[in-house]
């Protein structure tokens, strides 16, 4: 498995929607602050993170309120499970196999992709708004020329795999089956995924449940998110900025609340 191996995806431009957790002496929130505090130095010296988990109140106004009125149509509602693996050929690369589930609730490997590699992250801070925004540039690769011998290894984690909805994940292994040989398994997530698309982007609305197998702990979030219309190549800069603009705008006014 190398990157001669893989097809390059083109870099697209992604906006999330949650908010940003500043951690210095302790956790907060930018609203916890007193606006004149706010200062590029002070904030220079606190660690920072999205919190990306959107509160039921606010996603119930986006789906029930904006999504009806911005000019986008119900593309369909996806059930799918993510499993990441490691690799010990390669410990800084992590593998996600996306799988979909067959009638005999059995797993099916439908794709094998490194995680993306985020080229830009940008996080902007909306004081005067419920949610705040993060702006990335990420590009991922789909390996689409495995080994016979790697091909069976992850096939054969996939397959032991059981269906279990009271597991965090939403999956399980007998024991001493999710790990040994070149892949271990160590992250499960299980997704319900709701797309709406127009000309401009797609927005994806997602139910998580995850579990990481390093930590042992899981989490379950509600997300939204923004994939806008990919650049192609030799696209002319004026209308590459004004597709922006419109999106940015469209972010703005309608789902930072």
């Amino acid at each position: 498995m190398d990157d001669q191996g893989s097809e390059k995806v083109k870099p697209k431009l992604v906006a999330r929607l949650g908010k940003n957790l500043f951690h210095g002496s302790h956790s907060m929130a930018l609203e916890s602050v007193n606006k004149i505090q706010v200062e590029e130095d002070i904030l220079r010296q606190l660690k920072r993170s999205m919190y990306t988990n959107i509160p039921s109140s606010f996603m119930e106004i986006i789906i029930d309120g904006v999504v009806p009125v911005i000019g986008v149509d119900f593309e369909g509602e996806r059930d799918a499970y993510i499993v990441k693996l490691s690799d010990n050929t390669r410990p800084d690369a992590t593998i996600s196999c996306k799988c979909s589930v067959m009638a005999n609730k059995k797993l099916v490997l439908n794709e094998v992709e490194l995680n993306p590699v985020r080229q830009m992250v940008i996080d902007v801070s909306c004081l005067d708004k419920n949610l705040d925004l993060r702006l990335m540039v990420c590009t991922k690769k789909i390996l689409t020329t495995l080994t016979d011998d790697e091909k069976s290894s992850i096939s054969d984690l996939i397959n032991s795999a059981v269906l279990d909805s009271d597991m965090k994940g939403g999956l399980r292994w007998p024991l001493g089956a999710s790990s040994g040989g070149r892949f271990s398994v160590i992250a499960t997530w299980h997704t319900v995924t709701k797309a709406y698309k127009s000309s401009s982007f797609k927005l994806k609305v997602r139910d998580a449940d995850r579990f990481d197998f390093k930590s042992g702990s899981g989490e379950t979030e509600r997300e939204i998110f923004l994939k806008l219309k990919r650049i192609e190549p030799g696209a002319e800069t004026d209308s590459i900025c004004n597709m922006l603009k419109d999106s940015l705008r469209l972010i703005w006014e309608k789902f930072l609340l």
